[in-house]
């Protein structure tokens, strides 16, 4: 199992490790660094995750082998995704239920030692992407002991000044920091789930890929880094829409990845299928909370259901009491705005960064 040390990267402020196969060091390098933050780095926790990715057929059959007689019990740590698992001596493994619509290509693992393995078949489509996988879960723990808090939500940063977009599924969160980066050049901190650092004071990104509906990208003109917006319907509230690297969508607007801002404007979108006119409105604050607290993921998410790679530090109900302070604190720091509009309204983009950008410092 000869391999290659990759530098180690940052993540969220935790560090990550990877030692990869030789054959595949250049796909899973190139695959990091497309959601690898450019600027602004998070403070590091002082943590450091080893992450062993194996790019082997003969590897992969061997631990498949062995596995296929060893007890099981199904689990859906993730949404949608139920895997086995089997817990052989100290070592935890994870496969996809035979039941389940994830290819029987990729296995992983967790040693007595705590460092993670990913064993990948050699003819596994887009191996690079399961890395990936791995550090968001050990991001999201490590957020939770730092006392940070998760929210569904989008960010990005204008001039340096950090704007959480707020929302459940199809609200518009991705409208809305669209809107700022091609009008208003605002590098990308994250664009489904972001970190709350303690007492509201910052934003942090988890390296998600970007997906645009149809119906926001054609009110770009085309663009090399993003997904013709042909191929998608525009209709709104369509649930296909187009992933694109973070750091494909930031440089389609010139600007970067970045990984932190001060926390300066909290946006909760409410886009609907008509052309109403853009409008804003500033809620009391026991309605901002209100709106915060139906999309905060700590320590429930509706995605992640349970912790994976990464153990939970910290009990349930103090996670939940972290994330009600700091939900205090946010809606007590920064203004929350309520962002109105129809996806027909003529210059929807333009229109809705100006209505954002105005209410910046």
């Amino acid at each position: 199992m000869n391999g290659r040390s990759n530098e180690a990267i940052p993540f969220a402020g935790h560090r990550f490790h990877l030692h990869t196969d030789e054959t595949f060091r250049i796909d899973q390098g190139v695959h990091l660094l497309n959601f690898a933050p450019e600027t602004a780095p998070a403070p590091l926790c002082g943590q450091l995750t080893q992450i062993r990715v194996h790019h082997s057929e003969d590897i992969f059959r061997d631990r498949t082998a062995r596995l296929a007689g060893a007890p099981s019990v199904k689990v859906v740590p993730f949404r949608g995704e139920p895997y086995q698992l089997s817990r052989i001596g100290q070592v935890c493994w994870w496969r996809p239920d035979p039941t389940s619509h994830l290819p029987p290509d990729h296995l992983y693992t967790k040693d007595p030692t705590g460092r993670l393995h990913i064993v990948l078949h050699t003819g596994t489509d887009h191996g690079e992407r399961y890395a990936l996988r791995v550090i968001r879960e050990v991001v999201l723990r490590c957020a939770e002991h730092r006392g940070w808090t998760a929210f569904h939500a989008a960010a990005g940063a204008v001039d340096g000044h950090g704007v959480l977009i707020a929302g459940a599924s199809g609200a518009g969160k991705t409208t809305v920091l669209t809107a700022l980066a091609a009008h208003r050049r605002a590098d990308l901190i994250g664009s489904d789930r972001v970190l709350v650092t303690e007492s509201a004071a910052s934003v942090v990104g988890v390296p998600i890929s970007v997906r645009i509906a149809g119906g926001t990208l054609s009110a770009l003109a085309p663009n090399r880094n993003l997904p013709p917006h042909s191929v998608l319907p525009t209709d709104f509230g369509a649930a296909r829409k187009a992933s694109c690297t973070p750091h494909d969508f930031a440089h389609a607007f010139a600007a970067h990845v970045r990984e932190s801002a001060p926390l300066r404007l909290v946006v909760l979108p409410r886009l609907s299928d008509d052309d109403q006119e853009v409008s804003i409105a500033f809620p009391c604050p026991a309605a901002a909370r209100e709106a915060l607290a139906a999309v905060c993921c700590t320590p429930h998410d509706e995605d992640w259901l349970h912790p994976w790679f990464a153990d939970r530090s910290r009990p349930v109900g103090e996670l939940a009491r972290q994330a009600a302070d700091l939900m205090d604190d946010l809606v007590a720091r920064a203004p929350v705005m309520t962002v109105t509009a129809g996806v027909h309204t003529p210059h929807l983009l333009g229109r809705i960064a100006d209505a954002v950008t105005r209410r910046l410092p």
